[in-house]
Formats: C-alpha cells, sequence, structure tokens
C-alpha cells in the first residue's frame, strides 16, 4: 500500500516551509509569491494531496462538523427537520452527524461526550425535551460552547439560543376549531408529560375547553408516546368499555392520530362520519388515509433550518438578531373533522 502524501512531503518537493504550504492550503497567503503559490497547488494536484481533516482540527480546533442529537429519525417530523439542518451545512461545507436519543438522558449525555471528543464547532438539540434538566447545558453556557436548543424547554437557562413553535396556541386553535364543529365530548391523546411541549399541547386543550364551558373527562385524556403504537394503544384503552363515548378525538402528534385512525376503522368506525379525528405536525405521510388527516402545521424542515443558522452565527462568534425564534400555528383543515 502506497504511503499517504504529507504536508511534509509537499514542502520538501515545493522547497519551501511546512508553514507556507499551509497558508496555501487555507486560502491565506499573504506574503507568499505568485509562483510559489502555483508551484504548490500544482504540486498538490500532481501528488494528489489529501489535507488530514483530523490532524487540521487538532491544531485550528475546528472540525467544519455539527451534532444534531435528536428523538428518532425514523419519525418523518425529525428527519424533515435534519434534512434542513443537514441543507445548511452543505451549503457550508460542514458535515453533520445525527444521533438518536431514543428519549433518553443517558443515550444523550453519552452522544454529548462523543461530538466534544470529536471537536464538533457546536451542537443542535432537539430531544424529548425532559423535565429532567441535563447540568451539560451549564457547562456549554459557562465555556462559550456554541449550542442551539429544538422545541426543547430549559427554564433555568433563559438566555439559551432557540427556536420554537407556539405549541400552546396550536393546541388551543385545533381544539376550538372541533367545539366550533358542534363537538363537546373530545377525547384527547397527550404526548408524554415528562416533556414540555406535551404538557403545552394539553394546556392549550384544556384552555379551549374552559373557554367553551366544557369540562374536561378525565376518562377521555390518554397519555401516550408521540408514536404510532401510542396513538393505536390509547384508542383500544378509549374505546374499552364498549361503543365510544367521544365524537370527536384530537391526538398530540400525528404519528398518535394515524394509530387511533387505523384502530378506529378496525373497529368499524368511519372517519369522519361517526368519530372526527385530527391530529398535531402536518408530517409528510403516504397517502392512505380518506380523507387525511386535519391537523396543525409544524414546518420542521424550516425548524431545523433556522436553528442551523442560528448555531453557523454562533460559531463564527457573531451575535444573534434574535435569541429565541417562535414559529406560528397553521391549521390545515384536510376533512378528518366535521361538524355534528
Amino acid at each position: 500500500m502506497a504511503k499517504a502524501v504529507t504536508i511534509k512531503d509537499i514542502a520538501r518537493l515545493c522547497d519551501v516551509s511546512i508553514a507556507t504550504v499551509s497558508r496555501v492550503l487555507n486560502n491565506k497567503p499573504e506574503g507568499v509569491g505568485e509562483k510559489t503559490i502555483e508551484r504548490i497547488r500544482q504540486m498538490i494536484r500532481t501528488m494528489d494531496y489529501q489535507p488530514s481533516s483530523i490532524a487540521r482540527s487538532m491544531i485550528t480546533k475546528r472540525s467544519h462538523t455539527i451534532g444534531l442529537i435528536i428523538p428518532d429519525v425514523r419519525n418523518p417530523f425529525f428527519s424533515e427537520l435534519a434534512r434542513g439542518v443537514e441543507d445548511v451545512c452543505n451549503a457550508r461545507s460542514f458535515g453533520c452527524f445525527l444521533c438518536n436519543t431514543d428519549g433518553s438522558i443517558d443515550k444523550e449525555n453519552e452522544y454529548i461526550r462523543l461530538l466534544r471528543g470529536r471537536v464538533v464547532d457546536g451542537v443542535l438539540f432537539t430531544t424529548q425535551n425532559n423535565v429532567e434538566f441535563n447540568e451539560v447545558f451549564f457547562d456549554f453556557q459557562k465555556t462559550h460552547y456554541p449550542f442551539c436548543l429544538i422545541e426543547r424547554y430549559i427554564n433555568e437557562l433563559p438566555n439559551v439560543p432557540g427556536v420554537y413553535f407556539d405549541n400552546l396556541k396550536g393546541a388551543y386553535e385545533m381544539t376550538k376549531f372541533i367545539l366550533d364543529k358542534g363537538h363537546r365530548k373530545v377525547a384527547f391523546i397527550s404526548g408524554p408529560l415528562s416533556t414540555n411541549n406535551a404538557r403545552l399541547r394539553r394546556d392549550g386543550f384544556l384552555q379551549a375547553l374552559k373557554e367553551y364551558g366544557v369540562e374536561p373527562d378525565e376518562a377521555l385524556m390518554i397519555e401516550g408516546n408521540y408514536r404510532y403504537s401510542g396513538g393505536y394503544a390509547a384508542a383500544q384503552k378509549l374505546l374499552s368499555g364498549g361503543k365510544s363515548s367521544f365524537t370527536a378525538l384530537f391526538a398530540a402528534n400525528d404519528l398518535m392520530a394515524f394509530g387511533a385512525y387505523k384502530l378506529l376503522e378496525e373497529q368499524g368506525y368511519a372517519i369522519p362520519r361517526d368519530i372526527s379525528i385530527a391530529g398535531f405536525d402536518n408530517i409528510a405521510y403516504p397517502p392512505v388515509l380518506k380523507p387525511t388527516l386535519t391537523t396543525i402545521e409544524i414546518p420542521a424542515y424550516e425548524l431545523g433550518k433556522r436553528a442551523a443558522e442560528m448555531l453557523f452565527q454562533l460559531i463564527k462568534g457573531e451575535k444573534l438578531a434574535e435569541l429565541k425564534h417562535v414559529f406560528p400555528s397553521v391549521l390545515k383543515d384536510n376533512g378528518s373533522v366535521i361538524a355534528i
């Protein structure tokens, strides 16, 4: 196996110093003559020299990579968000390490340790938003390490940059939409209530009920897990007593709504004639449901893109124009909620 060409080899063959070659490689050839620059570049092409990114990162403390920590890339919402991050990285010739936590704090901590060991230039976080506070964020802020949150709320650190969605208002608007259709027996499948955005969506649901004078029915409120299986299981529980006691069902994300949709159809209910159903996210999903799901749109791609842009500003040491960016809610009426 041929020995890899090094920067020392290029310097020796061009009869210049390693520092001179380094300046040319980094496009900072101040003080280097044009003929010398061309000779070095020609030698680099001839010898097919490939700079070592590892060696360069050890010297510059920059790796031209960032880390993205998410719960589960199999969820279409997070895959769309990751694509927004990746497109911003590609435009800047950066790489992106994708890390799935499965909602585990232990896995999150391990990924943080791994990413910092690889000298990534910054980290984006959009995990399950656990209430349990991760002390690593204090360390990041204290050391001025570039990081940005996406839909993760840290009350202990109010001055941390982040990109968010108005979860409370979105859930309020969807519940109000359902109530305006005449429904008063509305079932609700929340996300895991150990997470802030799940609690905000539940609060929006309850706020709308209160404004319409509808007493919440605890039997119709089920805690889910933001997964298809959770929606399916929650719908089973809601129907465990036999005939449904609700005319509409609102799931706090689309995957759970799809699971509930499937179970209800298996049990012989026609959507929306027998039971109206709504979700939250507006994820890209195969168009097999008729009607398709009425939902609240969260622009996942734009969330990822905006967060990545903010992170790159921090990496460059620039001041952010806004510390937190909040996307507004948009209701998509796709026909799965009807008037009664």
